[in-house]
């Protein structure tokens, strides 16, 4: 009977993983979210941060995580590829509609604590950087990105910026995607991904220097993120407020910019655009809602054995 849960709680955790995955594929949706929504991002943050100090229950907990991250990435990101290329206004209302929709799961995170003046501070200053970095100009870098040259400047910019994005994606709020998007990455990565199994060679060795990113930030971005939220929590969730209410203008233009022939701005396509959109609201607040994230914590009773325990 022991070892049935688990088994059980192995397949719910890696199904968890799967969709962590495939939002931290999504341009504008958050991993870290889609974590605080499935009600375990405290313990990715624990198991992360108390990997040495609980290595086995930590290992336990992570693996059928990130095996199924490693699924959701690989089996969703041709999809993600075309309905960018084929329908890219949809796509981006579809995904700018999964942030609006995560908002309240934040301000609600923000509000656990007495509410102060101060902490509007970070939302300003985070929603100025955002704007700004709307219009930060990535045109060239993203045309370029697609037949991408492997030397030594390149290997370490995809280092560098896949570590930023991974510190970045496991923030609640915050889209590595789109910091990808940002910094010119997106179609090199995603193409990559994309065709690992067509042009293996030169998928993996564009993949070597991201992944080796991705551990190294999510590995000291766990540290850091675990301690904001722990000594400033309201600041830091106004601080990823602010990122989010930034975030549709940068998905909107960038997806302009890199989909020029195919942004179609008719009424038809703007009709179907919106509703799609709503879709997205409603299916990002229909996660966040109280409810459905108590019956999803009972249902995952199954997997208590592999929690890891809170650090004194």
């Amino acid at each position: 009977m022991k070892s049935l849960k688990k088994y059980i709680g192995f397949l719910v955790n890696m199904i968890y993983g799967c969709i962590i995955g495939v939002a931290n594929i999504i341009p504008g949706v958050s991993g870290g979210t889609m974590a605080v929504m499935l009600n375990i991002y405290d313990k990715l943050i624990d198991s992360f941060t108390g990997l040495r100090k609980h290595f086995k229950k930590s290992i336990a907990f992570l693996i059928p995580i990130l095996l199924g991250a490693v699924i959701g990435v690989f089996a969703f990101s041709k999809l993600i590829k075309y309905l960018i290329g084929v329908c890219p206004l949809p796509t981006c209302f579809f995904f700018i509609g999964l942030i609006l929709g995560s908002l309240p799961l934040v301000f609600r995170k923000a509000l656990e604590t007495k509410f102060k003046p101060v902490s509007v501070i970070p939302l300003v200053v985070f929603l100025g950087i955002m704007t700004a970095l709307a219009f930060v100009s990535t045109e060239g870098k993203d045309k370029a990105s697609i037949e991408l040259t492997l030397d030594i400047f390149n290997w370490c910019y995809l280092l560098v910026g896949s570590a930023f994005a991974a510190m970045c994606m496991i923030i609640p709020g915050v889209s590595g995607s789109m910091i990808l998007m940002i910094l010119g990455l997106y179609a090199t990565v995603l193409g990559a991904i994309s065709d690992i199994f067509h042009h293996f060679m030169t998928s993996f060795m564009l993949l070597l220097p991201v992944g080796i990113g991705v551990i190294l930030g999510i590995v000291f971005g766990a540290k850091l993120v675990d301690l904001c939220i722990k000594k400033l929590p309201q600041q830091t969730f106004f601080a990823i407020i602010g990122l989010m209410l930034g975030s549709p203008l940068v998905i909107y233009l960038k997806f302009q910019a890199q989909s020029s022939e195919t942004f179609v701005l008719s009424p038809l396509n703007i009709t179907i655009s919106a509703a799609v959109g709503l879709v997205g609201v409603l299916i990002a607040w229909a996660f966040g809602s109280e409810k459905l994230k108590a019956k999803l914590r009972k249902k995952n009773g199954a997997g208590k054995e592999t929690e890891v325990p809170k650090k004194a």
